[in-house]
């Protein structure tokens, strides 16, 4: 495997394909990590995904440092900084109430991505900064890559048999193929000022996440990276009549006093960067083996944290389809469900963050008074996604989501605390590398069965019992899924669920519906 991309998301794939037991190649054109703070937040169900990967505690230990002062949350809005006054947000409002063993993490991308390269390279990834991908040739037999060393004027062909493209909203590789999208114009352009300033006892005892901030010098959104010294200011201007080189540095430290309101402020600026809101959805993720993820599928406003989490997703979608495939396990068309189940998520997503552009949407409660109709939590977009097969997706609109996971097939398996002796396991973590297969009562036989399935498809499936080697604290297994006993739920390593025993799974039909699952 081929990644290019060396952000967040081309690290994940990484990791997720170390975890699926393939070797990798990553190159990134940056000699380091991301020096902007860019996504703030990971969503509970990317937490969950570093849960299965084993490195949640590392991710929420960081994040715990992360924050110098405060809390994550508040909004404020004001002509200035110091002026701003608290905003009321709903109760709940963007919460995650669905269940799950994970929780939201703040942890900003700059020290996100610097962890994720420490415990890659610790598992044995290559990882290769300062690399940059000039020719990619795709041939019968696998794809041809020609990398250059920054500098060195050194070229070398690699071979793969497939790449993942996250080379960001502006992929070379995705321009190079042809690749259009989906589109919706921007609504706003910003100047990040990423900057340095001692502001811990000017926000002492009302720090917040945003601030929105507009007075006749500065229409700006303010940012807390970590609640004390370091901030992001996003400022507002117009690309037709200004550029980034028209924001200085000196000019931006000046804005930033603006937006603060005080003027004996020392300011340092880190980085400038530019970006907006306009949206960019690719009209196919797979262009033969070359596969596209994260930003260089998906383009949206950051409002809502929906772009790197999505990423995420994206590639923990796509990591055990490769090992399928890769192991010949599975016929390389098993990769042609990846745009179908991914995709539409991504449209929604984009929709929800046009819909937070709004400062007076962004905290609503989807349903609360005066929130607009369209309006989705958050964590329904995230965590009760539901996929549709191939057949039955629409590539321009949205799959939906459900009220409640309930173990309906394309959804995340809902949580559910087991015990296995003294151990505390939630369901999520019976899922992967392989197939999980959560049955209760009747025991043997669905052992057996994937006994049978694994000799016939060479598909590792665990079977665990709920009432047999786990014990349900709470006696809901069959209350939350709905089962008779001895019914069970086939899921794939990706947590989601891809059969009911109440439908077409049996132990004589598992052997044929993985079959068929893997194309």
């Amino acid at each position: 495997m081929l990644i290019v991309g060396g952000g967040v998301v081309g690290l994940c794939a990484a990791l997720l394909l170390q975890y699926h037991g393939l070797d990798s190649v990553l190159v990134e054109r940056r000699s380091g990590p991301s020096v902007l703070p860019r996504s703030r937040g990971l969503h509970a169900r990317t937490s969950e995904i570093f849960r299965q990967l084993g490195i949640e505690e590392q991710v929420q230990a960081a994040s715990a440092l992360a924050l110098k002062a405060g809390e994550f949350g508040g909004y404020r809005m004001g002509p200035t900084m110091l002026t701003s006054i608290a905003q009321p947000i709903p109760a709940k409002a963007e919460h995650f109430e669905t269940p799950s063993p994970s929780s939201f993490c703040f942890l900003p991308q700059v020290e996100l991505e610097p962890l994720l390269i420490d415990i890659a390279r610790q598992r044995g990834a290559d990882l290769r900064f300062d690399t940059e991908l000039t020719t990619l040739r795709s041939h019968a037999d696998g794809i041809e890559a020609v990398i250059a060393r920054a500098g060195s004027g050194l070229q070398r062909v690699i071979g793969a048999d497939y790449v993942i493209a996250a080379d960001g909203a502006n992929s070379g590789i995705r321009n190079s193929l042809g690749i259009t999208g989906w589109e919706l114009p921007p609504t706003h352009h910003y100047i990040n000022v990423f900057f340095h300033a001692d502001l811990a006892d000017r926000v002492a005892g009302r720090t917040f996440s945003q601030c929105q901030i507009d007075n006749d010098i500065v229409h700006a959104l303010m940012l807390s990276k970590n609640n004390t010294d370091e901030w992001s200011l996003h400022i507002e201007y117009d690309p037709n009549e200004e550029t980034l080189a028209d924001y200085p540095p000196s000019r931006c430290a000046d804005l930033v006093r603006e937006a603060i309101g005080a003027g004996d402020i020392d300011v340092e600026v880190l980085v400038r960067a530019v970006w907006d809101t306009g949206v960019h959805v690719a009209n196919t993720y797979r262009h033969d083996r070359v596969l596209l993820a994260g930003d260089a599928a998906h383009r949206h406003s950051p409002s809502g944290g929906f772009g790197a989490n999505t990423g995420i997703g994206d590639v923990h979608n796509l990591a055990w389809k490769l090992a399928a495939v890769l192991t010949g396990r599975a016929k390389p068309a098993l990769l042609d469900t990846y745009e179908p189940e991914r995709r539409p998520q991504a449209v929604t997503g984009a929709r929800q963050a046009r819909l937070r552009t709004d400062p007076q949407t962004r905290f609503q409660k989807a349903g609360a008074p005066g929130a607009p109709a369209e309006l989705i939590d958050m964590e329904a977009v995230m965590t009760r996604y539901r996929y549709l097969s191939p057949a039955g997706a629409d590539a321009t609109s949205t799959t939906g989501h459900v009220a409640e996971l309930r173990g309906q097939r394309g959804t995340r398996v809902p949580h559910l605390w087991l015990t296995r002796g003294e151990q505390r396991i939630s369901t999520l973590d019976l899922c992967g590398p392989g197939f999980a297969l959560i049955t209760d009562v009747d025991h043997a036989a669905w052992a057996d069965a994937a006994r049978r399935a694994e000799s016939e498809t060479g598909c590792v499936v665990a079977v665990h019992g709920v009432g047999h080697d786990l014990v349900d604290i709470d006696g809901a297994w069959r209350a939350i899924t709905g089962l008779h006993g001895g019914g069970a739920l086939l899921v794939r390593p990706d947590h989601h669920v891809a059969a009911r025993s109440d439908d077409d799974l049996s132990p004589a039909t598992l052997a044929s519906l993985l079959t068929s699952m893997l194309v």
